[in-house]
């Protein structure tokens, strides 16, 4: 009788976590578009220097790990608005995948960043990412990125 009491406690228990946490609405294919999109808005995001964007996006728990490994935090990362400049640069991202694994999603791609530096001179910049979201609160949830820079393609002759 126990066995059977602990088993409907945990059935219970179960559906009342399932229920606070729905998976994400729709299709695969638009979970899939609208996560490659939250990715070109933190791009966005980066560019017009909107913290109030990535403090959205950002779960609480965020951890980001940088190129060099220096890791940050959703804190941490929001104290970098006051040394932000905003840009009219180019964030462009392309080669995206998501993968999707319930209530979680990994999106991986390229990023194309064009600027100009302090000489005006346009300096284009390729990297690679990898973000976590979490589908929590009716919102994908930003909980873990890194960004490697990679070397720039060879040029043409």
């Amino acid at each position: 009788m126990k066995i059977l009491l602990a088993i409907a406690l945990l059935v219970f228990a179960g559906n009342v976590f399932a229920q606070r946490h729905p998976a994400p609405p729709g299709a695969p294919g638009v979970i899939k578009n609208n996560l490659i999109q939250i990715e070109r808005e933190i791009g966005r995001a980066n560019l017009d220097c909107d913290y109030r964007y990535f403090d959205r996006v950002e779960a609480e728990d965020f951890i980001f790990t940088d190129a060099a490994g220096g890791v940050s935090d959703k804190k941490q990362d929001m104290a970098g608005e006051k040394d932000c400049h905003k840009s009219d640069g180019t964030y462009d991202v392309d080669e995206a995948e998501v993968r999707l694994y319930g209530n979680t999603a990994v999106v991986t791609g390229r990023v194309t960043t064009t600027r100009k530096n302090k000489e005006e001179k346009v300096i284009v910049r390729h990297s690679r990412f990898t973000d976590v979201f979490v589908w929590r609160d009716a919102r994908w949830q930003l909980v873990a990125g890194h960004s490697s820079r990679t070397p720039d393609p060879p040029t043409q002759k």
